[in-house]
């Protein structure tokens, strides 16, 4: 499965931080036997600083409509993220948001998740978010369905 990594980087207080936590992420996922886009590899807010937004949203776009499903971290507001849930929910795609506690989300995207049929989790340590994901990439292949193409609701979303 192609699972796509979404979380706040532009409206976070350590992007360095945030990063790792994402590639951590990642590796989890890949442990797992699983495929993780990451989207600072390609379109970092820092060191992809000069790419036109065209290019940042159609080269995640790409990724998301590749992906199976999404990794979202909905603890913290961001416009981005809540983009790629709408579309991700919208074709169809499952959604396990995650968050700290403490960590003061969106209650719309995490109803957003909810309404799609994914999951929100609190964890509160890196063996309760290891539990989290594993658990949830252990659903069965039916359980994720089959995602349909993003774009007959980009225009509508983004």
């Amino acid at each position: 499965m192609r699972i796509y990594i979404s979380g706040p980087l532009q409206g976070s207080t350590d992007l360095a931080t945030a990063r790792r936590f994402y590639d951590a992420l990642a590796l989890l996922i890949r442990d797992a036997g699983h495929e993780a886009y990451v989207p600072h590899h390609s379109t970092d807010p820092v060191a992809a600083a000069g790419l036109p937004a065209q290019v940042v949203f159609a080269t995640d776009l790409a990724a998301l409509n590749s992906a199976d499903a999404i990794i979202a971290h909905v603890g913290l507001p961001s416009t981005g993220v809540g983009a790629e849930l709408a579309l991700a929910t919208a074709s169809g795609r499952r959604v396990l948001g995650i968050k700290r506690p403490g960590e003061k989300g969106s209650r719309f995207a995490e109803g957003l998740i909810a309404d799609g049929g994914g999951q929100v989790r609190t964890f509160a340590d890196e063996q309760e978010l290891r539990e989290a994901v594993r658990n949830w990439l252990r659903m069965p292949a039916a359980w994720f369905g089959r995602p349909e193409s993003i774009e007959p609701h980009r225009k509508v979303v983004a």
